[in-house]
């Protein structure tokens, strides 16, 4: 046991350390010295959202040391869900708290420090394999490769770019509008026929950007979930690039965006494109029932706003039995799951749902996965008056780890490398090992800016499409830099607690601030290929080196501008080491049992932690 009064992640502190399924008893022990007089020292914890229902439980002396005495009790929660915890206690005669600190540890202090976290998940929790020890390459479908296959039934109210390697529009139309009606043709064959340099970054899974029909380059207004939009090609195309890359050991899931449509849709039908009858146009419409009007047909409710968004009625049955078979027939023509858009403005009703049915139905001979776009602690997260259940419920398999985004970036733009340990450690203590082994963990996004161009020149911080246009431009000193910084941070976003997820083109140099820019298209015959054999490199240590799929997290030096840490098997028989030194100074530090180097900056294959250079170790 540590010389800390507690620490949450030491077993001799709580056994078992992190999540425990439910009806398991968990011990929990705290050391105090005997100069002091102790007395009444207890447990207080409680569920979440109850802390009128917390319980107290007595800790009473379970052994003594020389220096030392030890107070234990055993709590079994019976339910899946997270409790809080803190110990209360007196000393000297004073009444003090113990609550949580820094790295999982303990301090005195009162209500305005931190409770503990015990994150408690239903026994009935099931992660796909193929979610453990993957590598993700996300595809916005228009920007990445264009196969130059004819497309029938295509919209004729859609721009076509004349030459793939210019910007996406990105000024408002005479109407004040963007209308993100600009296309560069990117097709689902176009995918297929790019498979093998896919795998050789080490792919396992490749994630699309909606593709179903819609009428926008993004698709995130989607106007038809049954059908593939007609630029990207055919159902028989899909199928075709499902079958392919499961030949290459790649897998393929699909983005669902299912909490609102495109006011241009088969089921609202504001712009009369379709032959239906929409919400929109009639409130004897099959979909009426579907959204939420306030006073039909103009008012209705709608995401953040955008009246071309209309927002779906969760709460509808028939709407959510047509999303659960929108995914079951997706994932019979070779989709292996979801990644589900805005997942936290789900009911968790819905979710539970959907969930079920994508679980349902068999992928490849194995089981789809869920994943969710949610920008906080996920085991946290709270959202639109109700407490998620994402992993305690298993309702969700993995989520997109933008904690670890924020961390990373706020380690490279403040040398906050002690930040980056604790939000590590809060995702190691608080999800479930099945759940954090399936995260996706991404650095650059078609939401957020590229990594390469934030690095460089910093983030966008609110600034306008006008400023970001005329600020994109990266001259060849940014550019290295950006580019090498990039480098540093990808190795560690690589072997971090889940998994890599590689934006299309960050591997070969594109760069940009936020949407458009942020979608440019792969850069066919002018990529950095120097840069791409480095992912190929890191990709590649992923695929031989199984055992980080669900190995330890070891953290061996988190200090200012200094990252160190090992990967380590279950077995404790393998161990990866990852070092990043963002300091001017070279670091002398020993990696026990090290003997191969897999990837140093360093030109003279030292060991040593380089300035401003990283090694991965073996």
């Amino acid at each position: 046991m540590s010389n800390e009064i507690y620490c949450s992640l030491d077993p001799k502190c709580k056994d078992p350390v992190g999540p425990v399924m439910e009806q398991t008893p968990v011990t929990f022990r705290i050391r105090l010295d005997k100069v002091s007089i102790v007395e009444n020292p207890k447990l207080v914890i409680f569920r979440i959202d109850k802390w009128d229902e917390r319980k107290e439980l007595n800790l009473n002396l379970s052994e003594a040391t020389f220096n030392s005495n030890y107070y234990a009790c055993t709590f079994t929660p019976e339910e899946p869900d997270v409790y809080y915890y803190y110990f209360t206690l007196s000393i000297n005669g004073k009444y003090v708290e113990v609550r949580k600190d820094m790295f999982s540890k303990s301090c005195f202090g009162g209500q305005e420090n931190e409770c503990f976290q015990l994150t408690v998940f239903t026994k009935n929790i099931f992660v796909p394999d193929f979610m453990k020890g993957a590598t993700f390459y996300q595809i916005f479908p228009d920007r990445f490769y264009n196969s130059g296959e004819p497309k029938q039934g295509v919209p004729q109210d859609r721009k076509m770019h004349g030459d793939w390697y210019e910007n996406p529009d990105y000024l408002p139309n005479e109407q004040g509008l963007i209308l993100n009606n600009d296309y560069f043709g990117g097709d689902l064959k176009g995918i297929t026929q790019k498979l093998d340099y896919i795998a050789s970054l080490g792919t396992t899974i490749i994630y699309l950007n909606p593709i179903f029909e819609a009428h926008s380059n993004h698709r995130y207004n989607t106007a038809d979930y049954m059908k593939i939009d007609p630029l990207l090609g055919k159902e028989e195309d899909f199928v075709e690039l499902c079958s392919e890359a499961m030949k290459r050991g790649i897998r393929v899931i699909l983005d669902g965006v299912f909490n609102h449509t495109g006011s241009d849709s088969i089921y609202f039908n504001k712009e009369r494109r379709y032959a239906t009858v929409g919400a929109y146009t009639s409130k004897d419409s099959p979909y009426y029932k579907w959204y939420c009007f306030f006073n039909h047909p103009d008012g209705y409710d709608s995401w953040w706003g955008f009246d071309t968004l209309p927002k779906l009625n969760k709460q509808e049955e028939e709407c959510i039995e047509f999303f659960c078979q929108v995914v079951k027939k997706w994932i019979k023509l070779g989709a292996s799951g979801f990644r589900l858009d805005v997942v936290d403005e789900l009911t968790n009703y819905m979710l539970y749902r959907v969930s079920k049915a994508i679980k349902e139905e068999i992928a490849f001979e194995s089981h789809a996965s869920i994943t969710g776009e949610v920008w906080e602690d996920v085991s946290t997260k709270e959202a639109y008056g109700e407490r998620k259940h994402y992993f305690t419920q298993n309702t969700l398999d993995s989520a997109m780890n933008y904690v670890y985004k924020d961390a990373l970036f706020g380690f490279f733009e403040f040398r906050k490398s002690e930040y980056l340990l604790d939000t590590i450690l809060r995702t190691v203590e608080n999800y479930p090992k099945d759940n954090l082994d399936a995260m996706m963990n991404m650095i650059s996004g078609h939401d957020i800016e590229r990594a390469i161009t934030r690095l460089a020149r910093g983030a966008a911080n609110g600034h306008d499409r006008y400023w970001q246009a005329q600020n994109d431009y990266l001259d060849s000193q940014s550019y290295a830099r950006g580019r090498h910084l990039l480098m540093l941070m990808s190795a560690i976003q690589y072997f971090l607690p889940g998994n890599p997820c590689l934006y299309y083109g960050d591997e070969a140099g594109v760069t940009g601030f936020k949407d458009p820019f942020n979608r440019k298209t792969y850069p066919w015959g002018r990529e950095d290929t120097e840069l791409i054999q480095f992912f190929q490199t890191l990709g590649g240590i992923r695929k031989v080196n199984p055992f980080l799929r669900d190995a330890k997290f070891v953290p061996l030096l988190f200090h200012g501008g200094l990252c160190a840490f090992a990967r380590e098997s279950l077995k404790k028989d393998e161990r990866l080491y990852v070092g990043v030194n963002l300091s001017d100074k070279p670091f002398d530090m020993e990696f026990l049992g090290a003997n191969e180097v897999l990837y140093t900056s360093s030109s003279d294959n030292t060991k040593k932690l380089v300035p401003n250079g990283t090694i991965i170790l073996k």
